[in-house]
C-alpha cells in the first residue's frame, strides 16, 4: 500500500525518513564485492511539488501579505505617475483614485475562490476527470502566490490555466476550439500563457489526492463486510477532496494525507467504521501504532479541521464576488492598461517592445518561493 499512501506518515509536510525504500548495490572494494543499502526516495518525494511547492500556513500568509502590500505600493506610485502625465498633456487629474480602497488578501482569496468554482463547473460540464480540473485550480493558486488580482484579473488567468491543464493532462484542445467554446479571443488566452508558465517555474506535473484515495478504497475492501456502504463512503470522500482544492491544503500536506483525512471524514458522515481499517493498516504492530497516534493522526485531525472550518470550503456568493470585482476595476494598475498614458509611454521607451510581465518589478517581488526545512517549517 506504500504507493497509495505515498509515505503518508510524514512529519508535517515532510516525509518520514523511516519509510524510504532501500535497494542493495554491489561495490568493488579491494577486489571483493561489498554490499550497501542505497535509500530510494518515494515517488512523490522526487516531484517538483514536494521540493518546491510546500509551505507552512504562516509562510503562506506572509508571502501573500507581502505581495499584496507591494502591489498596492506600486499601483499608488503608477496612479500618481499617470496623473502627472495627464497634467503634462493638459488633461485633468483623475481625482477618483484618491480614495481608493484596495483589496485585502482575504478579499482576493474570496474572488479567486469564486472563479475556482466557475472553473470546476466548466470542467464538470466537459465531463473531464477530476484531476484535470484540479490541475487547473492548482495552477491558478500557484500563480496568485506571487501575483495579485490587482495585477491580473482571475478570470483571464483562469482561462489560461484551464488551457494549460488540458495540455498537461493529455486532454488537449486546439486553441481555436478552446476559444470558440469559451467564447473568448485566442489571443487573450495565449497572451498570458508564457507568464503563467514562468510563474509556475515550468513545473507542470501536479499530484492530487484522487489517486491515493482510490488506493485506500481498494485496500479497505480487505476488511469490509459491506461493499455498498464502502462505495458510498468513497463517493463522499471524493467530494471532500473536491472541497480541499479551494483551501491551502495542497500547499501544506501530501496528497495521500489529504486523501486519508477525507476518507476519515467520509466514514464519520456515512457511519462507516474507520478504526477497523486503521487497526488493520496502521496499528498492526506496537511501533506502527505509536507512529500512527503520534505523527499521522495529528496531521489527519489538522486537515479535517480545515475541511470543516475553513470559510473557503463554502461557495462564495455571486453578490460578494461582484462587489469585490467592482472595486478591483477601480484599483487596477494603470501600467497594465493599454489605454493609459503611462502604459503608452513605457511601451514607447522599451527598446524591444517587451511584454508586460514586468521583469523590473520581479526584482522587488519574491523571486524564490519559501522553502521548508527538514522540520517542515519555512527556512
Amino acid at each position: 500500500m506504500s504507493t497509495a499512501a505515498e509515505n503518508i506518515n510524514g512529519k508535517s509536510t515532510d516525509a518520514s525518513q523511516e519509510n524510504t525504500t532501500t535497494v542493495t548495490s554491489a561495490a568493488v572494494t579491494n577486489g571483493t564485492d561489498s554490499k550497501k543499502e542505497v535509500p530510494l526516495k518515494q515517488l512523490f518525494e522526487q516531484s517538483t511539488q514536494y521540493n518546491h511547492w510546500r509551505y507552512t500556513q504562516s509562510a503562506l500568509n506572509q508571502l501573500r501579505g507581502k505581495v499584496n502590500q507591494e502591489a498596492i505600493a506600486t499601483i499608488r506610485q503608477n496612479i500618481e505617475e499617470e496623473n502627472q502625465q495627464r497634467v503634462a498633456q493638459g488633461l485633468p487629474r483623475d481625482d477618483s483614485t484618491t480614495s481608493l480602497k484596495f483589496l485585502t488578501v482575504d478579499e482576493e482569496l474570496s474572488l479567486l475562490g469564486f472563479y475556482e468554482r466557475r472553473m470546476a463547473q466548466i470542467f464538470r460540464y466537459w465531463k473531464l476527470p477530476s484531476y484535470v480540473m484540479a490541475t487547473a485550480i492548482v495552477y491558478m493558486k500557484r500563480f496568485f502566490l506571487e501575483n495579485t488580482a490587482m495585477d491580473y484579473h482571475p478570470k483571464d488567468v483562469m482561462l489560461t490555466c484551464m488551457f494549460l491543464a488540458r495540455k498537461t493532462e493529455n486532454y488537449l484542445m486546439t486553441i481555436e476550439d478552446f476559444s470558440n467554446v469559451i467564447k473568448k479571443p485566442a489571443e487573450s488566452i495565449l497572451d498570458l500563457e508564457f507568464l503563467v508558465c514562468k510563474n509556475l517555474r515550468f513545473h507542470f506535473t501536479v499530484h492530487h489526492p484522487y489517486r491515493p484515495c482510490i488506493g485506500f478504497f481498494y485496500d479497505m475492501q480487505a476488511v469490509t463486510d459491506n461493499m455498498k456502504r464502502l462505495q458510498k463512503m468513497h463517493e463522499t470522500a471524493i467530494k471532500f477532496i473536491d472541497t480541499s482544492l479551494h483551501t491551502d491544503l495542497c500547499f501544506l500536506y501530501q496528497p495521500s494525507q489529504i486523501a486519508l483525512a477525507a476518507i476519515r471524514l467520509a466514514c464519520k458522515e456515512e457511519s462507516y467504521e474507520f478504526e477497523r481499517y486503521a487497526n488493520y493498516k496502521f496499528r498492526a504492530t506496537e511501533s506502527a501504532a505509536q507512529m500512527y497516534d503520534e505523527i499521522l493522526l495529528p496531521i489527519l485531525l489538522a486537515i479535517e479541521q480545515v475541511l470543516t472550518d475553513d470559510p473557503r470550503c463554502k461557495e462564495v456568493e455571486k453578490s460578494v464576488a461582484t462587489e469585490i470585482d467592482k472595486r478591483l476595476k477601480m484599483c487596477k494598475d494603470p501600467a497594465k492598461n493599454p489605454e493609459s498614458l503611462i502604459y503608452i509611454k513605457r511601451k514607447r521607451t522599451e527598446p524591444n517592445g517587451d511584454d508586460d510581465d514586468d521583469d523590473d518589478d520581479d526584482e522587488d517581488r519574491p523571486s524564490k518561493r519559501t522553502r521548508l526545512g527538514e522540520d517542515g517549517f519555512a527556512e
